[in-house]
């Protein structure tokens, strides 16, 4: 029996997570977990840890976005990470954001890759065109490095411009 990748999804959204998860399980590749609060969220962290939190997290990708009632650095993105960094042994989750807000700081501290490290930053408008694609390339491609390093470039040169 063979154990499908699994991706958890979180947002105060709960029609952008159903429909995230829908799109998700059409590819018949991955398991979904669905979290409509951020405790469930970092419950189902917790639940996928590796020697006690030692080791990188079993979760192949999180999903999740902006929660505009919470300052940037108590988002779940970053309770991750600090739970993280915590051990020399682990690694990061990788990380989707969909968001219906691009502000410019946001996408700063997202795609840090320091802080951040989030493979890919989509709207909430048009991320139905490319989810599957990059859970792919993050998954089974092992690209969630690559793929924030030109996230990031691509917006630093914005910032130049």
């Amino acid at each position: 029996m063979s154990f499908k990748p699994v991706v958890l999804l979180y947002d105060l959204d709960n029609e952008l997570v159903d429909e995230c998860s829908t799109l998700i399980g059409h590819t018949g590749l991955y398991t979904t977990i669905n979290t409509y609060n951020e405790t469930n969220a970092l419950e189902v962290i917790q639940q996928y840890n590796r020697g006690y939190g030692l080791l990188t997290n079993r979760l192949s990708c999180v999903i999740t976005g902006w929660n505009s009632y919470k300052k940037p650095r108590d988002q779940l993105l970053f309770k991750m990470r600090t739970q993280e960094k915590r051990s020399p042994f682990r690694g990061p989750t990788p990380v989707i954001i969909i968001t219906e807000d691009h502000r410019l700081d946001l996408r700063q501290l997202a795609l840090d890759p320091i802080d951040g490290y989030v493979a890919a930053y989509l709207h909430a408008d048009d991320f139905q065109e490319h989810i599957s694609d990059i859970l792919h390339k993050i998954v089974f491609g092992n690209r969630a490095h690559e793929m924030n390093s030109i996230a990031y470039a691509k917006l630093q040169r914005e910032q130049d411009e």
